[in-house]
């Protein structure tokens, strides 16, 4: 006989906690080891609130199996549930009706991969069309850029398989709340993610793995019929009757759809600007703009954890902060922060500047950064999305500028910030950002209504994490792309753009998500809409 239990909510002080957590399970239980067939985490997290009076804790919640029902002990205070034999749904294998042209998806980010993915889980063999390059390819255009500054605007750090995503820390986390998020999770694991993410409450892959872990899924598509072509820039969308009949690639070829999927980026400037000039429903939206922070990994571990902070246990910290700026009334934030991870150069236009954060599976760098930024509104750029394209542009090309015209970023020590004078020299904090950085001025690559609002909120964010506005600290600019300037209008019903039918924005390029999970939920939602039509 075997009994299934699901154990909830089991605290342990983390100088307690075994080398395996699994070996408290006997005792917890009053069983022999023997009596324990099988244990799988199903979620952990960290509650380091009272890191300095009763120390750290880290809950779990277990999957049990059995030989015999278990005797709680009362020395311990936990949830203890019998359950059912686990079943796994495997949601493929749709039988649908094939259509006479099909269905055509467009970027091949986390939206369009899962999209793409579950059209072809449906057997209606989807055809995939990506402006960059495969992940192997799209790394040595990455690589050539940070070691020589040499920018493919095709393939870069936004553009190619996997999207901006696959050059990032590879968060997993959502405030999506979705049954999908679940099938997105074990897609990802069974392609090579490391299991954790399965259950940890705030899960990454990094970037050294998530490449991997993309071309898995993509190799899966291929299996099942799909086809995916790179280096395929979509230039026109070819309309009839109100409809979106299909595809002019790169200026020349056409080809034909009744179902496309448009999950290109929120970077895929000349896909906003054609679908303007061809009048599809856009509407300006809110984003937000700024700087990265670095700060010494172990001085934020310090703050986060306490004694605690070499624990392998926990590994680096993270944080989440924000801020009202009581003088301009807007919202300044941190975002994708990135725990011993890096700043990296990731511009897509020639004669501009972007930088984002990155970090690797094992977050062991010595620094760790931060997006510092602060939300403008469509009211900034004149309530146009074109007006918002040119915004971007313009502070994106100061910024290259200020660098020195040769894609360096330019930086800022933090104390030289805060009194608005132009560093000479660094502290300890050595910057991570390649192609390489320059000293410059922050505030002539960005409006004051932004530096202003983000030299109240270090500060601020000092009282929060001491040490974090020391002198040394390296500001990076500048991160504008943190989402979509704009929102292509759908049906919430059809999921169809409004005034073009056959068509279907998809993902964070769309204006309907927001980091690697709720796009790959999104694209998949949208793939849903399509096979209901065939079956």
């Amino acid at each position: 006989m075997v009994y299934y239990y699901m154990l909830k909510n089991f605290k342990i002080n983390i100088d307690a906690h075994p080398k395996d957590p699994g070996d408290i399970l006997p005792d917890l239980l009053n069983l022999d080891p023997q009596d324990i067939l099988s244990w799988k985490i199903k979620s952990k997290s960290i509650d380091a609130r009272k890191k300095n009076t009763v120390g750290i804790f880290v809950l779990y919640s277990f999957f049990l199996e059995l030989k015999k029902r278990p005797a709680q002990s009362r020395r311990q205070k936990f949830t203890l549930e019998e359950t059912d034999k686990p079943v796994h749904v495997n949601e493929r294998g749709f039988v649908c009706k094939n259509p006479l042209k099909p269905p055509i998806v467009v970027g091949f980010g986390p939206a369009g991969l899962f999209a793409a993915l579950k059209l072809a889980e449906a057997g209606l063999n989807p055809v995939v069309f990506e402006r960059g390059k495969s992940v192997e390819d799209r790394v040595k255009d990455v690589e050539a850029f940070w070691n020589e500054g040499r920018l493919n605007v095709n393939s870069n750090v936004h553009f190619g398989e996997g999207g901006a995503g696959t050059f990032s820390d590879g968060k997993l986390t959502t405030r999506v709340k979705s049954p999908l998020s679940g099938e997105v999770l074990r897609c990802f694991y069974e392609n090579g993610a490391p299991e954790e993410i399965l259950y940890l409450n705030k899960p990454h892959i990094g970037t050294d793995k998530l490449r991997g872990v993309i071309s898995g899924i993509r190799k899966q598509i291929e299996n099942l019929g799909g086809k995916v072509n790179f280096s395929s820039r979509i230039t026109d969308i070819i309309t009839e009757n109100g409809k979106a009949v299909g595809l002019e690639i790169d200026g020349g070829d056409s080809i034909y759809s009744d179902d496309i999927i448009l999950a290109t980026g929120h970077s895929a400037n000349d896909v906003y600007r054609m679908l303007i000039e061809k009048k599809v429903f856009v509407e300006p939206k809110s984003f937000a703009i700024g700087v990265r922070i670095e700060h010494p990994s172990e001085m934020i571990n310090k703050n986060q954890y306490g004694k605690y902070h070499r624990s392998n246990i926990l590994g680096a910290a993270s944080y989440q902060l924000s801020y009202r700026d009581k003088y301009s009334g807007r919202g300044v934030y941190s975002f994708c922060m990135c725990p011993g991870g890096l700043v990296v150069g990731s511009s897509s236009e020639e004669s501009t500047l972007v930088v984002n954060g990155m970090s690797y599976h094992s977050r062991n760098g010595n620094n760790s950064n931060s997006a510092i930024i602060v939300t403008v509104n469509p009211s900034d750029y004149g309530n146009e999305p074109l007006g918002a394209l040119d915004y971007l542009h313009n502070w994106e090309s100061r910024a290259f500028l200020e660098g020195g015209s040769d894609y360096n970023a330019p930086v800022q020590l933090a104390g030289d910030f805060l009194e608005r004078n132009i560093s000479t020299h660094l502290g300890d904090v050595e910057p991570t950002c390649p192609p390489g950085v320059r000293f410059g001025d922050l505030d002539a690559c960005l409006p004051d209504y932004v530096t202003n609002p983000i030299r109240n909120a270090l500060i601020d964010f000092d009282r929060k994490i001491p040490g974090f506005a020391r002198r040394d600290a390296v500001l990076t600019g500048v991160e504008t792309r943190t989402s979509a300037p704009m929102r292509i209008t759908r049906s919430a019903e059809t999921m169809e753009s409004l005034n073009l039918r056959n068509l279907y924005p998809c993902g964070e390029g769309a204006g309907y998500a927001g980091g690697i999970m709720s796009a790959s939920i999104d694209g998949i939602k949208t793939a849903l809409k399509i096979i209901e039509k065939y079956m």
